[in-house]
């Protein structure tokens, strides 16, 4: 089984967010295929329309969690901080507009990779092209630096977890992703595949909020519906 975590926040009346992840709820439906099982969970960072977020989650049979506004680490750790199968990030404003497969990466982290890339790759970078029976993909050079890991869409198995830790919370998500990705590099041992450098994402809406401060550290609700 693999878990599609998508990261949600809506901090206002007016902030279309929800709107953009039900929007992305239906490419990803539509467009994500996987010889596995694929179940949907929303990891909400305390967003003060709660009603609407089940409401969202009913629609498409989505599980969620929800904590007190603390940024989109810890929205991630209530979410996959105890599975023990892949699980996909994504978050509320990558639409997915054509087909993904997820078997290469899958069969990936079968091989020992941490993680996979599924989305736009980040310049300066060092990597390795690699082949197998008509497979190809990039290994990504961690110890070299930059954002090898980074907050667009990917594959995770449980290794990584593992190895770098939980996410830091506190801080924006801008923070938050240049900390892992600091950490996966000072680690030594984690292993990064890439595919699919371009596509077929599309960042849609002009609402953002990886900027915006965060307070509170508890988890206070944890449901499935």
């Amino acid at each position: 089984m693999v878990t599609v975590v998508m990261t949600t926040y809506k901090p206002s009346e007016d902030a279309p967010r929800y709107q953009y992840a039900e929007e992305c709820l239906i490419w990803l439906r539509m467009n994500l295929r996987c010889c596995e099982s694929i179940d949907y969970h929303l990891a909400d960072d305390g967003s003060p329309f709660q009603v609407e977020l089940h409401a969202l989650a009913r629609r498409y049979n989505a599980s969620f969690t929800t904590i007190k506004h603390n940024g989109i680490g810890a929205s991630l750790n209530a979410a996959v901080a105890h599975m023990s199968a892949p699980w996909m990030y994504t978050t509320d404003d990558w639409a997915l507009e054509d087909r993904l497969d997820l078997d290469l990466p899958l069969w990936l982290l079968t091989q020992g990779y941490d993680l996979v890339r599924l989305g736009p790759i980040h310049p300066n970078l060092r990597c390795v092209t690699r082949h197998h029976n008509g497979m190809w993909w990039l290994d990504i050079d961690t110890a070299y630096g930059g954002f090898a890991f980074a907050t667009r869409p990917f594959l995770a198995a449980p290794s990584l977890v593992e190895k770098v830790g939980l996410f830091d919370e506190g801080v924006n998500a801008y923070e938050a992703e240049r900390l892992y990705a600091e950490r996966c590099r000072a680690h030594g041992g984690v292993r990064i595949a890439a595919i699919n450098l371009l596509g077929p994402w599309n960042h849609i809406g002009e609402y953002e909020v990886g900027n915006l401060p965060v307070v509170g550290d508890e988890l206070f609700q944890m449901e499935k519906v």
